[in-house]
This record gives C-alpha cells, sequence and structure tokens, in this order.
C-alpha cells in the first residue's frame, strides 16, 4: 500500500498493528532484547515522520544485529513496519 494512496493516520494504523503484535508476540515469550528495541521507538505518541524514522532505525537495527533471536513471522511483521514507517518519513 502506498503512502500517496493512504493517509497518514492509516498508516500509523498499520504500523500501530504490526507493533502491537510484536509487542505481544516478545512479551508472552519473553524476548526482552527485541522488546527493547521495539520499545526504544514504540508506541508513537503521534503519527509524525521523525516518530515514524526512529522507529524504522530502530527496527532495522534490531534485524541487523539480533537476526538470530527472530523467526519468519517477527522478521515478516518487522519488514512490513519499517516499509510503512519509511513510506511515513520520505513523505514528511
Amino acid at each position: 500500500m502506498l503512502i500517496a494512496t493512504t493517509t497518514l493516520p492509516d498508516a500509523a494504523e498499520q504500523i500501530e498493528t504490526h507493533c502491537l503484535e510484536l509487542f505481544e508476540r516478545w512479551c508472552e515469550t519473553r524476548h526482552v532484547v527485541p522488546l527493547a528495541y521495539l520499545m526504544h521507538a514504540w508506541p508513537m505518541a503521534a503519527p509524525a515522520p521523525h516518530l515514524a524514522g526512529r522507529l524504522a532505525q530502530s527496527l532495522q537495527t534490531l534485524m541487523h544485529l539480533h537476526a538470530d533471536a527472530l523467526d519468519g513471522e517477527d522478521c515478516r511483521l518487522i519488514e512490513q513496519a519499517i516499509a510503512i514507517a519509511e513510506r511515513i518519513w520520505r513523505s514528511r
């Protein structure tokens, strides 16, 4: 879904959905390191481009440094959240 056809609140809602699912998965399994990276930038106070950029950067760092701690579903959700966050960040 492109940011041009999606409003900022819709994109922020999609990010919220992905991040909430990651949060619940990692709390349930007690994956503290991924939770720390997620909580560094989420929840976002508002759907602002700079906050979306910070979230994308934090999740990219998690994927780069701790890929071995993530399963396939984690990676899918992270990649989707990053893609949406980067679209918001570039729309500024």
